[in-house]
């Protein structure tokens, strides 16, 4: 019998500002759970209306559509849209910044986006550590993951 818990399915939508099909957009409902499925994944903080965010964008589709690497993801938030997201992240109202996660643990944050160009951004994914799965907690008295009620 196994304990698992199938994985529900994560419905995220291309970025409308990213523009690429290669570039998810996460929001309150789907952005933990999104990060937590993917072995590495680079996500963008953005505000629409800031010039620096398209200078960005250009380098950040390239790396999205040339990295190499199983199980990896490019995101982006709206932080305009989802403040609450960007504040916990923190936001200090700089945009563009990135972060990159590993099964949803934050592995780096990149604020210097004028030198973080589509090279970069690529090793970055393609060089991340994996943050193994956790396993379940045992029940002490029977050494086995418990079982939810």
């Amino acid at each position: 019998m196994s304990t698992a818990k199938p994985k529900k399915k994560i419905r995220a939508k291309y970025d409308p500002y990213v523009n690429s099909k290669d570039v998810l957009a996460l929001d309150h409902h789907i952005f933990q759970d999104f990060l937590n499925d993917r072995e590495v994944a680079l996500v963008m903080f953005y505000d629409p209306e800031e010039p620096e965010c398209d200078w960005s964008k250009k380098h950040f589709i390239r790396a999205a559509k040339t990295t190499e690497r199983e199980n990896h993801a490019f995101a982006a938030v709206n932080c305009v849209k989802e403040q609450a997201i960007c504040a916990d992240e923190g936001s200090t109202g700089v945009y563009p910044f990135f972060k990159l996660y590993s099964r949803g643990n934050l592995i780096d944050t990149y604020r210097d986006h004028r030198s973080f160009i589509h090279f970069t951004m690529r090793k970055f994914v393609e060089n991340a550590p994996i943050i193994p799965d956790r396993e379940p907690p045992l029940n002490p008295c029977t050494q086995k993951p418990y079982e939810e009620p």
